[in-house]
């Protein structure tokens, strides 16, 4: 019990010293590169060229092990492999002697957490622990990469004017237990700073639902076009129905959503009387469904979710119910809307879905030889299609085959002319590119 006191007092005393301990901020080490490439179209015609883009993308990236070291000090550090955005995430830090690998004994932390945007998400100046270890959780709001800084320091013989007992001072662990204390090496290495980062995926969640029809099973995958949720932005929400036995997608299914907030219903798409679509349901043509919405305050929402196939649908299962849960945060002055309008790159196409103009911009002029890149801005899946002048009928010049949201077609125009195009999904959308 006597140790017991003295280590307590010691961890007080402790607390109150890494006050005086600053946080500093280390430059990045070099980050690993995810790629993804969108790969919409293998053809070369003789009117032109296609080719997809790769674009580094940190809300796709898993988290792996690391480990620095700092003068003779080398901090582990882990995260949870999958973190996706307001979930509660996992991370163990781990302080050891990097010439023996051993732990060291009663280390002080400061840790600071800061998301994609630079706010600080969590905070503490006074972490403390016996065997070299430091685990906390934190949920961070926005997808991309976060930021994880900390400071690391010893407790030497002396503290505010006072001795530290022996047994309350940082020792190379070398016999595996603070209680070895008596013929570990002391280290009073004083304090090393560190940063590593946190990749944070959009929210994906993904609900195996069992059909009233029995022995049949659909996915219902939950996603956001947006990295962060913000109260009184706009958000897209992305809905896809695939069979649970085989993960192929179903057509045309029928959703009625329900968006809350405890009492407080936010939106509400149309009941259901008789068959779903009586007075109208979310419909995915391809299986994908969209709904954007406008939180009007932050805090946790629900969506609840009934699903059930059209009679046009690829697989029949009857009904089925889930929810989702949606974390919405607070602006913080540093959010803005973008325009797509005003900030496309040169020869960029945006795919903005079922209303009119459905492309951005509807017409493009273009020398020979330019490349046009399609990027789906919409949270539908959409093609990108060239055919015959007025018809809907494909005339092989470039067909982009399924853009899924936020990826891009690119094709290169090598001669001269007036090419239309739709999207073969929802056959009204038409745009024309006109090549000088």
């Amino acid at each position: 019990m006597k140790n017991a006191v003295i280590v307590s007092s010691t961890v007080i005393l402790a607390a109150l010293a890494i006050m005086l301990v600053p946080l500093h901020v280390s430059s990045h080490a070099n980050m690993a590169e995810a790629q993804e490439s969108s790969m919409m179209g293998e053809n070369q015609q003789s009117m032109g060229s296609e080719s997809s883009e790769s674009t580094e993308d940190y809300t796709t990236m898993q988290n792996t092990p690391l480990s620095k070291a700092s003068d003779n000090v080398t901090v582990d550090f882990t995260a949870d492999p999958i973190i996706q955005a307001n979930q509660l995430a996992s991370i163990q830090m781990h302080a050891k002697d990097t010439a023996s690998g051993a732990k060291l004994s009663h280390v002080d932390w400061a840790i600071t957490v800061k998301d994609p945007d630079g706010d600080i998400v969590y905070k503490t100046t006074t972490g403390h622990s016996h065997t070299g270890n430091m685990d906390f959780k934190v949920a961070i709001p926005e997808a991309g990469e976060s930021m994880v800084y900390l400071t690391t320091s010893s407790i030497g013989n002396t503290m505010m004017g006072m001795e530290v007992e022996p047994q309350g001072r940082t020792h190379t662990m070398l016999s595996g237990s603070p209680k070895g204390f008596a013929k570990d090496p002391q280290n009073d290495f004083g304090s090393r700073t560190f940063v590593f980062p946190i990749y944070v995926q959009k929210i994906d969640q993904k609900h195996t639902l069992q059909g009233s029809i029995p022995d049949t099973a659909l996915n219902l995958e939950f996603s956001t076009t947006s990295n962060k949720i913000v109260a009184g932005q706009p958000v897209t929400f992305v809905f896809t129905a695939t069979k649970a036995q085989d993960g192929s997608m179903i057509t045309h299914p029928d959703m009625q959503v329900v968006l809350k907030t405890g009492n407080y219903i936010a939106a509400e798409s149309a009941p259901v009387e008789g068959a779903m679509t009586m007075k109208g349901a979310v419909h995915g043509h391809t299986g994908v469904m969209t709904l954007t919405e406008v939180f009007p305050s932050a805090g946790h929402y629900v969506m609840d979710i009934q699903i059930q196939p059209s009679p046009l649908s690829s697989y029949m299962w009857g009904s089925a119910d889930t929810r989702f849960d949606v974390f919405v945060s607070e602006p913080t002055g540093g959010e803005t809307v973008s325009n797509a309008s005003t900030t496309m790159p040169q020869n960029t196409v945006n795919i903005v879905g079922l209303e009119s103009p459905f492309f951005t911009p509807n017409a493009l002029n273009v020398k020979t030889g330019t490349t046009v890149t399609f990027v789906n801005t919409d949270g539908n899946s959409h093609t990108v299609t060239s055919v015959n002048p007025g018809t809907t009928n494909p005339d092989g010049t470039f067909d982009s085959g399924i853009i899924k949201a936020g990826k891009t077609f690119s094709f290169t125009f090598s001669k001269p002319g007036t090419y239309e195009y739709i999207c073969t999904i929802h056959t009204h959308m038409r745009g024309t590119i006109i090549v000088s």
